[in-house]
């Protein structure tokens, strides 16, 4: 006689598989952002490696958010508004457009048939262009900072995670878009900090609730919104790569440092309260 489960028998099978699989599906997924975010850090890590090497060509400055019209741009809106990126700048020394797409999004698709000018355009870490290429004067233009300029380079923002061509528009964004005289930062490529309403130079919105997300998504608030395009994806934060080079994690609370932000301040409200405690300015 040939012996066969029973029916009790596999269900009990069954309830222990399912059992299981409960518990580690969720352990796989954590394995797999953590892995993720891994590969983040090393993304960013490179790309902030290239930054300070282009600093080291350029009498000790950084890059320019947007530099216009120098006569080998590689995109163009029409006569006089040709333009490249401050990814787009610092190529040459990471020689991989793809170490700016973040893992812990999706892919962005190609455009202008380069992975180079479509991940420099649409960079998945924005650039903390506030204090590092300012925007100020009249007629406004981009002032690069010095690469010594930060009196605490390990605790300065750099790049942070920013919100990814799947989490907006696609549009790009400027301040101005006048021909021959543009010098604007496009804004898809750029960070926006917390406060910034009293410094002489130019930022499009303060964090805090209402405020812009850097060409994010209205409301979309792990992708950026209402903390200047800065994503949320990382344990309520953001892989930061700081002014000296290094690279970590930070919480969105740790990155407002300093200022009254809450996600339900206003952003017109958010203001400094401890500006030794600011992680942004080069003070």
């Amino acid at each position: 006689m040939k012996k066969a489960f029973t029916l009790i028998e596999l269900l009990v099978v069954i309830a222990i598989i399912a059992i299981l699989a409960a518990i580690l599906f969720p352990v796989f997924a954590q394995a797999k952002v953590a892995a993720k975010g891994a590969a983040s850090i090393s993304n960013a890590k490179q790309e902030s490696l290239g930054i300070l090497m282009y600093s080291g060509d350029n009498d000790d400055v950084f890059p320019l958010a947007t530099a216009w019209n120098t006569g080998s741009d590689p995109l163009t809106f029409g006569a006089g508004l040709a333009f490249s990126t401050w990814g787009y700048l610092v190529n040459p020394y990471v020689k991989s457009g793809e170490i700016l797409q973040d893992p812990l999004v999706g892919g962005t698709p190609t455009f202008f048939n380069s992975r180079v000018l479509t991940l420099t355009s649409y960079p998945g870490y924005g650039y903390n262009y506030v204090y590092l290429s300012r925007y100020e004067g009249t007629p406004a233009r981009m002032i690069p900072s010095s690469g010594t300029a930060a009196a605490n380079p390990a605790q300065t923002v750099m790049l942070a995670n920013r919100g990814s061509y799947s989490d907006g528009d696609g549009f790009f964004w400027a301040f101005d878009f006048t021909p021959w005289t543009t010098t604007s930062p496009m804004l898809n490529t750029t960070i926006e900090v917390p406060h910034c309403y009293s410094i002489p130079q130019w930022c499009a919105d303060n964090w805090g609730e209402g405020g812009w997300g850097s060409g994010v998504n209205e409301n979309n608030l792990i992708g950026g919104w209402g903390t200047g395009g800065v994503t949320k994806r990382v344990n309520d934060g953001a892989v930061i790569s700081w002014v000296d080079g290094h690279v970590s994690k930070a919480k969105i609370n740790a990155l407002a440092a300093g200022t009254n932000y809450s996600p339900t301040t206003p952003a017109p409200d958010t203001v400094f309260t401890d500006i030794t405690k600011y992680v942004w300015d080069l003070e």
